[in-house]
């Protein structure tokens, strides 16, 4: 509507007053739910970076024991066993191309 008023130079003073009530309406929840979500992420900074950092370990022990399969070739091995675990239709959706 203010838009339309706007466009035919109507209501001039009431046109902004609308369009700047509008753009407060639409920013006040993006600045409340920006303020909440760094409060929430400030009390789980700790936790993140705990979890970030076993994660890391995890990912990089992981790491180290495929290359060792893979020296090792043990890596063949293990790939036959979860082919034979693995159900028919997922094997010959992988195998086909």
């Amino acid at each position: 509507a203010a838009v339309t008023l706007a466009s035919q130079r109507l209501a001039l003073p009431a046109v902004a007053a609308q369009m700047a009530m509008f753009g407060l309406g639409a920013s006040l929840p993006l600045l409340l739910i920006g303020s909440l979500s760094r409060t929430a992420l400030s009390r789980t900074r700790l936790l993140l970076r705990v979890v970030s950092e076993r994660g890391r370990q995890f990912l990089g022990a992981m790491l180290v024991l495929l290359g060792l399969l893979i020296l090792t070739r043990l890596d063949r091995i293990v790939e036959v066993w979860l082919i034979n675990l693995s159900p028919t239709w997922l094997t010959t959706l992988t195998t086909r191309f």
